[in-house]
């Protein structure tokens, strides 16, 4: 089996890849990894499984997970209005805790307008101030419609309501408990940069009738002056500062640590039940043209992998791709990771993973 994961993963950097880096487990068993590809394309340096890739919006989970910690320990209510955390903030009488993670706050987004400046630093404070002027805002309760800035004001309300950062916060109350000794998150807490995977970004010059939707190809990043349009990979691997992903999208990992994340959350070794059912049941059609997300929980979301509704993530920031996924019915769960990437979701580089990834649930649940 192991072997044919490996030809898939080189059949995937032939097709222009970069690097690739899979694991998966079956029920109880234990985790398996393989790996494919270049970390660092200049140095001819390879993937290994302990390699870190950021890992986008899959950061969502975690900080999902941690705000039940602070539900659990009395320290906030799910159904409360955020108006105690947030007195400022336009209707925060009406969105409550749980639509912070759930993607129906009705809040603006901010991730198609935050500029790609390497060397700023970001307040949360700042992303959130950036939403409200370039987004608009909805109702509350209204249809799921994915957003970011729920995750940074989560991010916030942890801070303020544990005393630590949101990385400590994360680490004490969800990685340590677990036993995650490779993952991080380097906008709060230091982190091994030697270990990172270098990302690669494709950013091809449109052509002048291209539509700028996003579910037409339309580029999500603001790279001008970060990065020229080329017909070459480029290295992204400093565009994005992780100030300006915080609590939506700024942590490191390794498929291995996804997978043993995904099977403690899962498996109830992290939350109790109502928790859990608070982030995994009662889901919302969600609002993502051009992407697998079919259904919306709080930090979990039902894709479509393998001709199977499948529970976990996906995530994306300029040169990494990352999916981890839980099948409730074969019990497997998989993670993998990539580090190339484009602003054009339709894009190989973009969305080429998702396909290995079918493949590959295929090829493991075959074998058993």
């Amino acid at each position: 089996m192991l072997e044919k994961l490996n030809r898939l993963l080189e059949t995937y950097r032939a097709d222009g890849a970069v690097g690739a880096s899979l694991a998966f487990s079956l029920g109880d068993g234990e985790t398996l990894a393989v790996t494919a590809g270049l970390a660092d394309r200049p140095g001819n340096v390879p993937v290994t499984p302990d390699r870190l890739f950021k890992i986008g919006s899959c950061t969502k989970t975690f900080v999902a997970a941690a705000l039940m910690k602070l539900v659990e320990e009395g320290k906030a209510e799910l159904d409360a209005p955020i108006a105690g955390w947030f007195p400022d903030l336009p209707r925060s009488g009406e969105v409550t805790v749980l639509q912070l993670v759930n993607h129906r706050g009705g809040l603006p987004e901010f991730e198609y307008d935050i500029p790609m400046d390497p060397s700023r630093v970001w307040t949360p404070a700042q992303l959130v101030d950036l939403a409200f002027k370039v987004g608009g805002q909805t109702p509350p309760g209204g249809a799921a419609v994915y957003n970011n800035t729920g995750y940074v004001l989560a991010g916030m309300l942890i801070e303020a309501a544990s005393g630590l950062s949101l990385g400590e916060y994360v680490r004490r109350k969800v990685l340590v408990p677990l036993g995650l000794g490779d993952t991080w998150s380097p906008a709060t807490e230091a982190f091994p940069g030697a270990r990172m995977v270098r990302g690669y970004y494709h950013r091809p010059k449109p052509a002048a009738d291209a539509s700028s939707a996003l579910a037409k190809g339309g580029e999500m990043w603001r790279m001008d002056g970060v990065l020229p349009y080329s017909d070459e990979l480029q290295d992204s691997s400093d565009s994005f500062p992780f100030s300006g992903a915080y609590g939506c999208g700024d942590m490191v990992s390794t498929p291995a640590d996804l997978i043993g994340f995904m099977n403690g959350l899962l498996g109830g070794r992290l939350l109790p039940a109502p928790l859990l059912a608070a982030m995994k049941d009662g889901r919302s059609t969600v609002s993502y043209p051009g992407t697998r997300l079919r259904e919306t929980g709080a930090g979990l979301i039902a894709s479509e992998y393998a001709g199977r509704l499948v529970l976990g993530h996906q995530g994306s920031i300029p040169g990494y791709v990352t999916v981890m996924e839980h099948d409730p019915a074969s019990r497997l769960t998989i993670a993998m990771t990539s580090n190339v990437g484009s602003g054009n979701r339709l894009s190989f580089y973009a969305s080429g993973l998702h396909p290995v990834v079918d493949k590959a649930v295929g090829i493991i649940l075959r074998e058993i």
